[in-house]
């Protein structure tokens, strides 16, 4: 007998598999549930079960923002949601954070690793070892959210910006 997890994996291949077969069915039409593994963030909360709808990325990826902020003793400016080529977000300086919308296309867990890996740099504007380690404080499976984000992406990079619908 095949453990649980097991399952859940070969669903979610299947999944994936139809996903890049017909990539227009699952951008037009979420699915209200996700199949998740255990939490990998440590304390995260339920996060949304699908993408934001088009108008509601910024006050998701606000409200994540201020989640993990607050965990990491910082604070952030605007949040920005962007059309970005080959960044997953951005912090600047100033403390604004930019995020790639095709973003909220992947699992929570990797949504809130990179806010995560974002608010980060409000402490170490650099990828050193110090901010490495700020980054696995709140975030264990950092390392295996980079990977997902590697294998998975150039996948979430060849989806079309949705056409906003008239109202």
């Amino acid at each position: 007998m095949e453990s649980p997890a097991a399952i859940l994996d070969e669903v979610r291949g299947f999944l994936d598999g139809l996903r890049r077969e017909w990539p227009e069915v699952f951008l037009r039409r979420r699915p209200r549930t996700r199949f998740r593994s255990a939490p990998s963030v440590a304390a995260m909360p339920a996060a949304p079960r699908s993408a934001p709808a088009e108008g509601g990325l910024e006050a998701h990826f606000h409200a994540r923002a201020s989640f993990w902020a607050e965990r990491l003793g910082v604070t952030f400016g605007a949040v920005r949601v962007k059309d970005q080529r080959s960044l997953w977000g951005s912090c600047s300086r100033r403390g604004n954070l930019n995020f790639n919308w095709r973003l909220s296309l992947a699992p929570s867990e990797v949504q809130d690793y990179v806010v995560i890996h974002e608010l980060a740099h409000r402490l170490e504007m650099n990828h050193s070892r110090d901010f490495w380690a700020v980054v696995e404080r709140v975030c264990v499976q950092h390392k295996a959210h980079r990977r997902w984000l590697r294998k998975n992406g150039a996948r979430l990079y060849g989806v079309s910006r949705p056409v906003p619908r008239a109202s």
